[in-house]
């Protein structure tokens, strides 16, 4: 006998458990989480968690203001006595090169300004101010939001699936989906090697595992695939929790620089890193250090941080990106397949994005109307070219 279900969510990363708990709490009588490993074990898992809402697509900018706010006040959102999304509040710094990208810089902030966000520009003498341990003659621009900061990926995405099945929403674990059931064009539910799931409405939150919709459908799902390195770093001076996150567009692969909770910094890169040829590649994912790479960082982060030039390599991870080729989610329904809903190729800005993104993303699924639109980032603007492209160039700080 074919299990039945209101509306299945394909995926137990943040955005998947996230949506759940959205459908069960919008409304949605019976709701299943599936998940092919164990939640939190892709994408999510490895993801370095900073929140902030400078972008330069005002979509982008609403989506992370109302993220932003829920991470502020997550236990009273999420309604659940243990939620917890291990905030820690830091401010984030922008920094930029004289022209083109300290132009955009500067008017993106205006653009922010007028939709809301707490971002503004400040003087050189104000960020040192705020973390003294930068060096900053090569920049000309500065953006600063006091609000921002980073999370724990896993005590965030624990905590949504926690607070979905106090709620009633089913979890299934270790099954994966293995394509869809159709009723002519219509998603009418998923198989798994166990049994057919049927159900109204499907939402696919896949991750780096998305490209396979593709497969299933029958059609293109522009996303490609890469493998992104994380670094981090210690020196005798403590990078300090109270200092703010760095985002140095002086660079051409748009390094961040973030505290960690041991009080080092760990680094990371804005730009596609490493192609990955196929879904095949996540199952063994894990690749040998690169220390050419990691050098790379470590000057980049001594010339930014000059007390790094004594600092120590202490760790590194990798962790998947599903790009699209404007590096912008694609959210919604699937114009070919009703009843298939969509929010995947996040291109690293998805756990930022994923309070919002997951309640929009379940108010439309439902037919309800969002808070926010997200039109804008349907499947169809890739072939209608309405791409949503950010005034830095490809990367994730569209």
């Amino acid at each position: 006998m074919t299990e039945s279900y209101d509306a299945i969510v394909i995926g137990g990363g943040v955005v998947g458990a996230a949506t759940a708990f959205n459908l069960k709490a919008l409304g949605c009588e019976r709701v299943l989480l599936i998940e092919r490993d164990q939640t939190c074990c892709g994408g999510t898992a490895k993801s370095c968690a900073i929140i902030r809402t400078h972008y330069s697509i005002p979509s982008n900018t609403r989506l992370a203001q109302h993220s932003l706010g829920v991470f502020e006040n997550f236990r009273d959102v999420l309604g659940h006595e243990d939620a917890d999304c291990g905030w820690v509040h830091t401010g984030y710094l922008i920094l930029a090169p004289d022209g083109e990208v300290a132009t955009s810089l500067e008017a993106n902030l205006a653009m922010q300004a007028e939709a809301g966000a707490e971002t503004r520009p400040i003087d050189k003498a104000e960020a040192t101010s705020l973390n003294p341990l930068l060096a900053l003659d090569d920049v000309a621009a500065i953006g600063f939001e006091p609000r921002s900061g980073f999370a724990d990926p896993h005590q965030t995405t624990y905590s949504y699936v926690r607070a979905a099945l106090d709620q009633g929403v089913d979890l299934l674990r270790s099954r994966a989906v293995l394509g869809l059931i159709r009723d002519g064009d219509r998603v009418t539910g998923v198989e798994t090697y166990a049994a057919d799931i049927s159900a109204g409405l499907v939402v696919a939150a896949m991750g780096p595992w998305s490209p396979r919709l593709g497969q299933w459908l029958g059609m293109d799902i522009p996303i490609e695939l890469s493998r992104h390195t994380v670094v981090t770093f210690s020196t005798a001076e403590p990078y300090e929790t109270s200092f703010p996150i760095v985002k140095d567009l002086t660079t051409d692969n748009k390094i961040y620089i973030r505290p960690t909770t041991a009080q080092g910094a760990l680094v990371g890169t804005g730009d596609f890193g490493k192609p990955l040829d196929s879904v095949d590649s996540l199952e063994d994912f894990d690749g040998p250090v690169d220390m050419g790479f990691i050098a790379t960082l470590g000057d980049q982060l001594a010339h930014r941080m000059p007390v790094y030039g004594a600092g120590e390599f202490t760790g590194t991870w990798d962790g998947p990106y599903d790009i699209t080729p404007d590096w912008n989610p694609i959210l919604g329904p699937v114009e070919e397949a009703p009843g298939l809903h969509l929010a995947c190729g996040f291109s690293g800005h998805g756990f930022k994005l994923a309070p919002a993104v997951s309640e929009m993303v379940a108010r439309t699924a439902l037919g309800m109307t969002p808070d926010i639109d997200i039109s804008p980032y349907r499947l169809g603007r890739f072939t209608d070219g309405e791409l949503l492209m950010g005034a830095y160039g490809p990367g994730s700080i569209s």
